[in-house]
């Protein structure tokens, strides 16, 4: 019975599961089904929907929802949602999202309706999205909410209890409570347990932690990250330059902005713009990526020019062109391996004085045995002759072998250090590393292979 009874009520606890949303339903039916499901899921939806679908939806919907469901979403296509919206309805809607998501998503809508939009919002609204459009959307400033809870120093504790009833009925969450003065600096936090256990009539001054861990709000995001992910913290607050407090950064908001660090710096290594998108405008695209491929066929131009000047020796000995591919190829792999952890490191804060030193000593190490251990595999099937397709002509198997074990080995060594040493010196130069990095550090590796080749089979193998 007790068996039958637990079964049972599993079935009632779980969720019946909602029959799949078609984009050819008509815009009342997915409103319905969306009102049903989780906000995670409901911008799912809306992102498989085409742009006047989703406004014709979202129109529909109640603006708490809307806005619920719209802030999920890529800023970018809710801003195209809301761009597609009546003006009065569309203003609705992001009055009801959290300020900071409302100014992501107002940052790409253009102008005039950026405007029509602010002059529906109400005076407090409109201010929290001026205050927050002043910030550059990478910064603290930009990232931060404007609903924060601080209570002033001078309340009782008993006044403070009180207000803080009344200010969790209007936020949505309390992560801490902050204490300011008169001109709102920021003067302390508030510990829940020491307020409750104090006497009614202790001020807040009295009560409060004096310490508080901020971030001006001209901080960059990434760091603002890597600070609260070294501290443990759920939120951080925001101050001016006069440590007058501004807002607030959460938990889900550096979330956001690790993802979307790691998200750039991937594209950034293959030399694709930052913001690009799989939706981004041709235009866009373009603008963003030829620039970095013309460095690099300058690049390539540089590595031709090392193979013509020793066009004799290939010419002398065929075989060399696909053991030079073979080096420059391996070596280009090692040097990714090692800027990959690199730039890891670098996104991590790990920047110490003295660290590059460190490192280049570890990669030295690394990219010495690494050379020696692909370099002694490629020697055996050199002197085995394990690949009947080269042919080495009046040359021993056994001696081009070794060529292309001390090229393997010095190309390693020559990808551990530049791979490290490339992404410190373009960050010192005010380069981002993740995307400049990548092509210098293939140039040396791909002209480190070819030289070092050519050069040793002409020196080992007496070319003239």
């Amino acid at each position: 019975m007790s068996e039958s009874h637990s079964n049972s009520s599993q079935q009632n606890d779980e969720e019946p599961e909602a029959p799949p949303l078609l984009i050819t339903d008509e815009p009342q039916n997915v409103a319905d089904r969306i009102e049903e499901i989780s906000p995670v899921d409901g911008a799912a939806v809306m992102g498989n929907l085409s742009v006047h679908q989703a406004a014709d939806v979202a129109e529909i919907l109640d603006p708490e929802t809307a806005g619920r469901i719209l802030s999920r979403m890529e800023p970018a296509m809710a801003a195209s949602v809301i761009n597609d919206m009546p003006t009065p309805e569309a203003s609705m809607i992001l009055a009801a999202i959290d300020p900071d998501d409302r100014v992501d998503i107002l940052e790409h809508v253009p102008e005039p309706r950026h405007s029509e939009l602010m002059r529906e919002f109400t005076a407090h609204d409109a201010d929290e999205v001026r205050q927050l459009e002043q910030y550059p959307p990478d910064t603290a400033g930009g990232i931060m909410t404007t609903q924060v809870t601080s209570l002033p120093e001078h309340l009782t504790a008993e006044e403070a209890i009180a207000e803080l009833r009344r200010l969790n009925e209007e936020l949505d969450q309390m992560f801490y409570v902050y204490v300011v003065d008169r001109r709102n600096h920021l003067v302390g936090v508030l510990s829940m347990r020491d307020l409750i256990l104090s006497r009614p009539e202790r001020r807040l001054y009295q009560i409060m932690r004096p310490n508080v861990t901020s971030v001006p709000a001209t901080l960059d995001q990434e760091k603002v990250a890597q600070v609260m992910q070294r501290n443990k913290y759920l939120a951080m607050p925001v101050v001016d330059a006069r440590n007058r407090l501004l807002g607030l950064i959460t938990l889900d908001d550096v979330v956001d902005v690790i993802t979307e660090e790691a998200t750039e710096d991937v594209q950034k290594m293959f030399g694709a713009g930052a913001e690009e998108r799989l939706l981004s405008p041709w235009h866009f695209s373009f603008r963003k990526r030829v620039l970095w491929l013309q460095v690099n066929l300058g690049t390539a131009f540089l590595a031709a020019t090392v193979m013509m000047l020793f066009d004799n020796v290939i010419a002398a000995l065929p075989v060399l062109a696909a053991y030079q591919s073979v080096v420059s190829g391996m070596g280009g792999n090692a040097g990714a391996q090692t800027l990959a952890v690199a730039i890891r490191g670098m996104a991590l804060g790990e920047t110490a004085p003295g660290l590059l030193y460190r490192v280049l000593k570890r990669e030295l190490i690394v990219g010495t045995l690494t050379g020696i251990a692909v370099g002694l595999t490629t020697w055996a099937c050199a002197s085995m002759h394990i690949f009947g397709i080269l042919t080495y002509g009046k040359y021993s198997p056994w001696v081009v072998g070794m060529v292309a074990f001390l090229a393997l080995l010095l190309n390693h060594i020559n990808a551990g250090v530049t791979g490290v040493f490339i992404p410190f010196l373009m960050k010192r130069l005010g380069f981002d590393p993740a995307q400049s990095a990548t092509i210098f550090a293939t140039t040396f590796t791909d002209c480190g292979g070819f030289f070092l080749t050519l050069w040793l089979a002409k020196i080992i193998l007496h070319i003239p």
